[in-house]
């Protein structure tokens, strides 16, 4: 600007000093003066204004390029500037189109890095917190949202407002105190329930800035599993070795003097048969639980409910019960024979076995256009309330004394059921009244 004004004012002191060498040199009248001095007025005013055009120019495209360049520092897309060759400046703007075109490389590398690495944290399985060493939080993922009982915080936070739980802030600081990772499972409550986390810190120090990430791992599905597993197999071994006692133990009797007796020996074997018939009922059962888990798609056929339910009271005892079957012979639903002939099997055996003498069972079938029912219903012991909850867990009789003097069984029966429903995004329903009877109905989408 300095050198714009300069530059005008030697135009105009160079119009004046050429005006008055003129009037020294040539007599003039004052008129003539006065219209001499209007035509260096002019002149000097053309050539400001050439001047200037001239400049402006020149100028334009560095004016464009400023404007680009400030443009893209305030985040617009880089953009070049159009450049003729006889430009005295087009080498300078070639290399300021090459820089515009790196830079926008450059942004459109840095964007993708950036949209990928916030998918895949928002993806991850995996709890993912990294906090300052002024207990700033800038990442936080949903995981570690859910898995805290929190809404998503706007990052950076302070780390007390959305780290709530004691041990977990303790084992942060523990990692910047010492500067090494920590691991460790803590037992943390969320939302009144207790869950447990695996939970992985690890230190990193750019400089003076020190963080630590950290990482959790909810284990509670996976603990719960494997205590089932573990009662599972508890059980099992329970329920082998009391036919595996008995069978020995009767087996070994016949071996002695008692075998000479054949009325002993007749009812020791008989017991001996009854034992292993139970052994292999219950080998069957847990292979069929298993099959139940691990099952591959089976083919979907059109079934007739009555004729199913007559086959399964064929293999059943009802000489102590009157059976119903109020299932009309053409009610007839899709799905797979095999899940719907396990469901009847079990239902009508268990109203058959936890009957009175006399006693009736009924069996009915309903559907809609969306899910159909089957309802099997007793006039037996009943199940009190405090246990109608826990009868499809694995190998669960209720009262162990009352009912082993009723019935013996596996346990497995109505967990079998109960997988299957639950494969079948089913729904089971049970109620039940003690000395009145009992009520159990299986709801299954057509």
């Amino acid at each position: 600007m300095k050198k714009r004004i300069g530059k005008i004012t030697s135009i105009y002191s160079l119009n004046i000093l050429l005006l008055f060498i003129v009037t020294r040199v040539i007599h003039v009248s004052h008129n003539q003066l006065y219209i001499l001095v209007i035509i260096f007025f002019v002149v000097a005013n053309f050539e400001v204004w050439f001047l200037n055009f001239w400049q402006n120019k020149e100028t334009a495209e560095l004016t464009i390029m400023k404007n680009r360049m400030i443009a893209t520092s305030a985040g617009e897309a880089p953009r070049g500037v159009l450049a003729e060759p006889t430009s005295p400046y087009y080498e300078l703007l070639e290399q300021f189109n090459e820089l515009q075109s790196y830079v926008r490389h450059s942004q459109y590398s840095a964007n993708r890095e950036i949209n990928n690495y916030q998918t895949l944290l928002a993806s991850l399985p995996v709890g993912v917190i990294n906090v300052s060493r002024h207990h700033m939080i800038d990442v936080f993922n949903q995981t570690a949202a859910d898995m805290l009982g929190v809404e998503m915080p706007e990052v950076p936070i302070l780390d007390s407002l959305v780290i709530r739980q004691f041990t977990l802030s303790e084992i942060i600081n523990h990692t910047f105190n010492t500067n090494q990772r920590q691991h460790s499972i803590l037992n943390l409550m969320i939302d009144g329930e207790a869950r447990q986390y695996d939970v992985s810190t690890l230190f990193h120090q750019s400089g003076s800035n020190a963080e630590v990430m950290v990482m959790l791992y909810d284990l509670t599905e996976v603990l719960k599993l494997e205590r089932m597993q573990a009662d599972f197999l508890a059980n099992a071994s329970h329920e082998f070795k009391t036919p595996l006692t008995a069978i020995t133990g009767f087996v070994e009797t016949l071996q002695g003097d008692a075998g000479a007796d054949e009325g002993t020996r007749t009812q020791f074997l008989q017991i001996v048969a009854d034992e292993a018939k139970r052994l292999s009922a219950l080998v069957n059962d847990i292979l069929s639980l298993s099959r139940m888990q691990h099952k591959v798609d089976e083919k979907i056929s059109n079934l007739q409910i009555s004729a199913i339910v007559e086959q399964q009271l064929e293999k059943i005892d009802t000489k102590t019960v009157t059976v119903h079957n109020d299932i009309a012979p053409d009610f007839s639903v899709s799905g797979i024979a095999s899940d719907v002939s396990t469901i009847v099997q079990n239902l009508l055996t268990n109203s058959v076995k936890y009957n009175k003498i006399d006693g009736e069972v009924w069996i009915s079938a309903y559907k809609d256009t969306q899910q159909w029912q089957i309802k099997v219903s007793d006039s037996g012991i009943g199940i009190p309330l405090n246990q109608q909850s826990r009868i499809f867990e694995r190998f669960y009789r209720g009262d162990e004394s009352r009912q082993r003097k009723i019935a013996s069984g596996t346990g497995l029966g109505l967990a079998i059921v109960n997988e299957i429903v639950n494969q079948h995004n089913g729904e089971i329903n049970i109620k039940s009244q003690v000395g009145v009877g009992t009520t159990i109905s299986v709801i299954l989408p057509l």
